[in-house]
């Protein structure tokens, strides 16, 4: 499991010697998105808005315009779900201009609100029913969370009186739509000695992340009962 965050169409990039950002325009995947965004690839060099003026091209009046050579990127995922050798950039990718300029993310765009992101298939904490590993239009539920009622960090379990949110990261689903999500205790026991599962529904935002309703119990379920 990764800790970074993907780079997503429109993210910002820095030249060491240029003297402006510019944006990364995601060419090599129209198929996976997160966020409502083409998650962008190694082979994504094109940076239609340049970065200003060149520092290794000076003349007598100052220096001449950019003209962006960017090179593959590095520090990639190690493979990606789109079936042929282009692999997912990182906040942390970077890659190397023609000119000899060296390029590197500073606002990747996607919004790390769940913490971090699961790179491969075997981590995705659910899957919709009717996806199949390697179909990368397919809708994925890539993450889900519980949060504690301030929404200030995750939790792993909920206490008797304590309230708490669900959360759900989504690929490949549109604004609007309705997700549903079972919860089971895993040890059998019953939800407030009635039910072994609950089903919550909510509905999916630009970001692709869904909240959930609030889970209130009556009673200290997550504990064993001999």
């Amino acid at each position: 499991m990764s800790s970074k965050i993907y780079v997503l169409d429109g993210a910002l990039l820095e030249c060491n010697e240029g003297f402006a950002p510019a944006k990364l325009l995601v060419t090599q995947n129209q198929k996976v998105k997160i966020q409502g965004k083409f998650k962008a690839t190694d082979m994504d060099v094109q940076v239609p808005q340049t970065f200003g003026q060149c520092k290794l091209k000076p003349t007598n009046s100052g220096y001449l315009p950019c003209i962006p050579a960017l090179q593959k990127w590095t520090k990639t995922t190690s493979k990606s779900t789109l079936g042929s050798s282009k692999k997912w950039l990182f906040d942390d990718s970077e890659c190397m201009c023609g000119t000899g300029g060296k390029i590197t993310i500073t606002d990747p765009t996607q919004l790390n609100l769940a913490g971090s992101i699961k790179e491969e298939f075997k981590d995705i904490a659910m899957t919709i029913p009717g996806a199949m590993m390697g179909n990368d239009k397919a809708p994925k539920v890539i993450e889900s969370y519980w949060m504690d009622e301030a929404g200030d960090e995750k939790i792993d379990k909920i206490n008797y009186g304590e309230k708490a949110t669900m959360f759900v990261r989504t690929e490949n689903i549109d604004l609007g739509e309705s997700i549903t999500v079972k919860v089971n205790e895993t040890k059998g026991n019953k939800i407030d000695s009635k039910k072994a599962q609950f089903i919550y529904t909510g509905t999916i935002q630009e970001n692709g992340i869904a909240k959930l309703e609030l889970l209130d119990t009556k009673e200290d379920w997550s504990k064993i009962k001999e």
